[in-house]
């Protein structure tokens, strides 16, 4: 059915001015546009329960992060625009739930319009310069609302280089609810990662460095079998 805050057509829907991400939408809809709405976030699942989206339009509304897994279950979404909002923020794993634009090379997403947003050009951000410069998805002109060294440059034109990661600052060890007798550091497609042997239990386990939340993160696990337990 149709929320009260969205209008409807058979394949199309329309929603302004609703303070939340509705839950429920006619199956068949396949474009969704959220106008000058008052929700401050994209949750993880938000569009879930609209598996048939080829097209996801936002513009002139108030939120200003999109979250992890935020686009998840969307396997067939071909357009995405996000432009004239508040951004300021977006979770590395934002676009996760997109299985072909993730895993299998973009080859459903075609566009990518992220225009009028107030993005910090620093190390949080250095996911999307880098998804950008491999990318054949075409993203329109975005640019830089600061740091003042970065103030005005266009973003497509920046390199996952342009930024200076490494910290000195003072970090708390993070503690593993595990034993380890071994331990790698990698690093493969521009990420560091780190696994560690268990064998006593037949598993290793895998991190990866989570530039948003500046520590490493569970990613994965396998077994002495070579089976894939689900992730953390």
């Amino acid at each position: 059915r149709c929320p009260a805050s969205c209008t409807c057509s058979k394949d199309n829907a329309l929603c302004a001015n609703t303070g939340s991400i509705p839950r429920s939408f006619p199956p068949d809809v396949t474009s969704l546009s959220f106008v000058k709405s008052g929700f401050n976030e994209i949750p993880k699942e938000s569009f879930i329960h609209t598996p048939a989206l080829h097209l996801l339009l936002f513009t002139a509304n108030d939120f200003d992060s999109i979250n992890e897994d935020a686009s998840l279950g969307l396997p067939h979404l071909e357009y995405l625009f996000i432009e004239n909002n508040q951004i300021k923020s977006i979770s590395p794993f934002a676009f996760r739930g997109l299985k072909s634009l993730i895993h299998l090379g973009m080859e459903a997403l075609t566009k990518v319009d992220l225009r009028g947003n107030l993005f910090s050009c620093d190390c949080k951000l250095k996911w999307l310069v880098d998804w950008m410069f491999h990318t054949n998805v075409t993203v329109d002109q975005i640019f830089c609302n600061g740091p003042e060294a970065y103030q005005g440059k266009k973003i497509n034109d920046l390199v996952a280089q342009s930024f200076d990661c490494i910290t000195t600052d003072f970090s708390l060890l993070k503690s593993l609810d595990f034993q380890s007798i071994s331990v790698e550091a990698f690093a493969f497609g521009g990420d560091q990662f780190v696994v560690f042997a268990q064998p006593f239990i037949g598993r290793c386990s895998f991190m990866e460095w989570d530039h948003v939340q500046m520590e490493f993160r569970n990613l994965d696990n396998i077994t002495i079998n070579g089976s894939k337990k689900e992730r953390d």
